[in-house]
């Protein structure tokens, strides 16, 4: 395994040398055409991509006035889900919400992905995502595997991937934006960004601040959030990069209706910091990438009404790091392979009582993998196939292939399909935390199938695409009880499949449509995952006005299973309004939850009624 390793690792470095360098060429990111990077590694039209990915710019994420960057991506992309239970923020440990669940796979148990500048980024002793450390000023773009994507990204990203490209400048010179809103239940909302570009040094800069007293008691949350990034271009071929991100979070549980909670909160510092050596040529590109996360958590369980408050908190820290190597070149006409070489190190420790309480003491496990993709263009057909050996401290090889095509009959016409193997390793949590840890535990493992359609028209102003998706899992970790004992155990086994659609519509160059639905079938009912899910949004902007308005619809969403299993539907109607007073000003204001409708995304927790936002954001 080593000796193949540093192999490919030695090749990767060789094809770097190869061709004469060129200045890579900047690409659409705001149509179905656009290229995207996430599936690859290198840029794509998505046409040419057997697998659907979806594409959100920087334009809608920034015309939609959210903190939280999972609130705008729900808004945009088909069978994607998140659950919330206030105006701001998600919290996290008991009560939380920000669960992410993406084709019915949850992030909350490490089945979905979440990076950001394609290194991965979670909780690594729990293995799931925390949605608070995902800010929407961050946000370049973002780039949504739907299914399966492990061949390049290893485990949890068993049911796909979610890649936050950061911020950095596209122009010459410096600007800054300052944006402050505020409104119902006492909630503000500030953000500060400073770029600056001289053509081989760019820098991104930016501070943010978001606070609520929540719509009900104890359910108040605030966050501040730092970032620095940095690049460099060393030659026309090659740029130096790097980024250090922040977020501190306080958030309370106010419990269920029926249970309130008292002194229920969390406190949690999120460390993101990534180096990369990136070089792009005629025939080749890649980059070395260096990369380490960490967290730390302080969390009060809180008590309910003739309790008593916790005689301590709960403390956990963890951390990942990792180096991935890879190159992509063009050896022949049409043909593209990349290799790469990926390391990945983690752990953390937990404890409440740090003499008696001990649940993770130093735990720390190392994944070591290579893969290798290849395209072909065949005229209008394109072929792709991939594999990855992927190397486990505990759980030894894993082969996962993945292999599919795309065919453009017409200019202005796709047909794709794919088929992807996923897997997931046991987190730390079900290895060796609580009554329920068991340390025999071996890898869930899950097939993606999906067959997409998609189609331009009116000069590329009228976009659409029909994903179907078949996905069949084994091997899923669930708790059981043999003989008067509750275990984690490989019990679970699951089939999902559905419909996804979406569509935009450029009218006039001052009105545009924008529409996704999903149907979700799960062989296994999960929470949070709906089965009907819709949102169709028309933006007008004539002149110095804008105006948007938005309808999210959901229909059966589990809040329980089992026997006496809840589901819940509601309709959020929503209204966006901004408009520019100045070049250099311009006055916002925001509505949610516009028809007052009383609904839970999360099993007693309402959400609040209507909520407005209002305020302004300058450039420089």
């Amino acid at each position: 395994m080593k000796r193949m390793l540093l192999s490919l690792a030695a090749l990767v470095a060789a094809l770097s040398l190869q061709a004469a360098p060129v200045c890579p060429e900047t690409e659409s990111i705001d149509t179905l055409r656009s290229a995207v990077v996430t599936g690859t590694r290198v840029a794509m039209e998505r046409d040419r991509l057997p697998a659907p990915v979806s594409v959100i710019g920087r334009s809608r994420i920034e015309s939609s006035d959210e903190s939280a960057l999972m609130t705008s991506l729900m808004e945009e992309v088909p069978g994607l889900f998140v659950t919330s239970r206030g105006v701001t923020g998600y919290g996290v440990s008991s009560g939380a919400a920000g669960g992410i669940s993406l084709r019915g796979f949850s992030a909350a148990s490490g089945r979905t992905l979440v990076l950001i500048d394609g290194h991965p980024q979670y909780m690594s002793i729990y293995g799931h995502a925390v949605a608070d450390e995902y800010l929407a000023d961050l946000a370049e773009r973002v780039e949504v595997t739907r299914g399966a994507a492990s061949v390049l990204y290893g485990s949890n990203a068993m049911g796909g991937a979610i890649n936050i490209i950061t911020r950095q400048p596209n122009f010459l010179g410096n600007r800054v934006n300052f944006k402050v809103m505020g409104g119902s239940y006492g909630t503000w909302r500030g953000t500060v960004t400073d770029q600056y570009s001289n053509g081989r040094f760019g820098l991104t800069a930016n501070f943010g601040y978001d606070r609520t007293a929540g719509h009900r008691d104890n359910s108040a949350f605030r966050s501040m959030s730092g970032m620095l990034k940095a690049s460099y271009d060393l030659s026309a071929a090659w740029r130096l990069s790097g980024d250090v991100n922040l977020v501190k979070a306080y958030s309370e549980n106010p419990g269920t209706v029926e249970r309130p909670m008292f002194e229920g909160t969390a406190d949690i510092l999120r460390m993101m910091s990534w180096l990369s050596l990136e070089n792009h040529y005629e025939r080749t590109d890649g980059g070395v990438n260096i990369y380490y996360n960490a967290g730390r958590h302080e969390i009060n369980d809180g008590y309910a009404a003739g309790g008593k408050p916790q005689p301590f908190l709960f403390h956990s820290t963890d951390y990942q790091g990792g180096l991935n190597v890879f190159q992509a070149f063009q050896p022949w006409t049409g043909g593209t392979l990349t290799g790469g070489v990926d390391v990945k190190l983690y752990g953390g420790n937990a404890y409440r009582n740090p003499e008696t309480e001990i649940y993770a003491d130093h735990k720390k496990l190392h994944e070591e993998a290579a893969y290798l993709l290849a395209q072909q263009l065949l005229g209008p057909v394109t072929l792709d196939a991939g594999v990855r050996l992927e190397h486990h401290s505990l759980y030894g090889t894993e082969w996962v292939p993945q292999a599919g095509i795309s065919w453009l009959p017409w200019d202005n016409t796709a047909v794709k399909f794919s088929a992807s193997k996923g897997f997931r390793t046991p987190n730390l949590r079900e290895l060796y935390m609580y009554a329920v840890a068991n340390e025999n535990l071996e890898p869930e493992r899950a097939w993606s199938y999906d067959l997409t359609f998609s189609q331009h028209a009116l000069d590329g102003r009228l976009n659409a695409e029909l994903s179907l998706f078949y996905t069949k899992g084994s091997n899923i970790i669930e708790v059981t009880v043999v003989e008067g004992k509750r275990a984690n155990r490989n019990v679970g086994a699951f089939e999902n499949k559905g419909v996804e659609f979406s569509a935009d519509w450029q009218v006039t160059p001052e009105l545009k449509f924008n529409a996704n639905y999903s149907y979700l079938h799960m062989g296994t009912v999960y929470t949070g995952a709906p089965v009907h899910k819709a949102y169709f949004s028309g933006t007008w902007s004539p002149g110095r006005f804008s105006a948007n308005l938005g309808v999210m619809g959901i229909k059966d969403l589990y809040l329980s299973t089992g026997d006496n299993a809840k589901t819940a539907g509601y309709v959020d109607f929503k209204a966006r309004f901004s408009y520019r007073a100045t070049d250099w000003l311009t006055l916002l204001v925001r509505g949610e939850n516009l028809l007052n409708q009383s609904y839970e995304t999360m099993l007693g927790f309402p959400e609040p009624g209507i909520t407005v936002l209002g305020g302004f954001s300058v450039r420089l």
